[in-house]
């Protein structure tokens, strides 16, 4: 059995997907009972866990072979770096507790440094932690979730403009599809400690932000323009979507590594693309 944190997350419930269509026994543990009921359904095992409680977590990961570590988004908690090493210590603590005999860990494009990434020092921090840990583990650094283009959906369908926040709109970065981050996770788990160590995760190929207009156009029909949001916007962007300040200043933080290039792909460990396409990717999201 393995057992998947934030299973009702965009990797999480990815990866649970996977494990379930090969029909490898599998346990989402769940902060909140939504959608439990479904995985039940779907022939999984259901833990609702607070992953700060350690002993409750231990519970949860016995009997597994391997588990899926990911923190979830607490983008409005006052200190997210302070709330994110807890739940890694927690995360590290119960996999150590429980035996487990492999971790597969998601990571992020970048968490390589040590400054200068926003709120990807989180996932430093989790990397660290991991490298002294006691349990073999699989790190896994994705490139941006193609995803994520979903914040901007509003304005396209109302006026056809794609906000973004990355700048120039003509620079491709590296951006992936939860989907493939799942399905990658699942096959890490499987894999054991045959696993590589550190994993890089692209996409087929890099996109910029008019691709991502380009493929919106074309899926619905109508034109679609990639328009720059100004750096004096960001704050108020956050804001309405109930960051806290301290998230506020790490998600501008964020943004701004990758304009100026300090984020990126270290080149380190064994590269996989994915083989979802943005426009595969966005075409799922419009069609919700």
């Amino acid at each position: 059995m393995y057992a998947i944190t934030g299973a009702n997350g965009q990797t999480g419930s990815a990866a649970m997907r996977y494990l379930l269509k090969k029909n490898v026994p599998v346990k989402a543990i769940l902060r909140k009972m939504e959608q439990g009921q479904l995985w039940i359904e779907a022939g999984a095992e259901v833990a609702v866990v607070d992953l700060l409680d350690t002993d409750a977590l231990i519970n949860a990961f016995r009997g597994a072979r391997g588990a899926y570590l990911m923190n979830p988004p607490a983008y409005a908690d006052p200190d997210i770096f302070g709330h994110s090493a807890a739940v890694h210590a927690s995360l590290i603590a119960a996999a150590e507790a429980a035996a487990l005999s492999h971790v597969v860990a998601l990571s992020s494009v970048g968490a390589q440094h040590t400054d200068g990434t926003g709120n990807i020092k989180t996932t430093h921090d989790l990397e660290r932690r991991l490298t002294v840990s006691k349990v073999p583990a699989t790190i896994v650094r994705a490139a941006n979730f193609m995803e994520n283009w979903s914040w901007s959906l509003e304005r396209v369908n109302s006026d056809g403009v794609l906000l973004s926040m990355f700048s120039p709109l003509s620079r491709r970065l590296p951006m992936v599809s939860v989907m493939d981050v799942g399905r990658v996770v699942g096959e890490q788990l499987l894999a054991g400690t045959a696993a590589p160590s550190l994993i890089e995760l692209h996409g087929p190929k890099d996109y910029s932000p008019n691709d991502a207009a380009s493929a919106l156009s074309e899926i619905l029909g109508r034109p679609v323009e990639a328009v720059l949001l100004p750096p004096a916007c960001w704050n108020e962007v956050f804001a309405k979507a109930g960051f806290s300040t301290n998230a506020i200043k790490a998600f501008c933080e964020l943004y701004r590594g990758f304009n100026n290039g300090h984020t990126a792909f270290e080149g380190r460990g064994v590269t996989m693309r994915g083989e979802t396409t943005l426009s595969d990717a966005l075409r799922l999201i419009v069609d919700r």
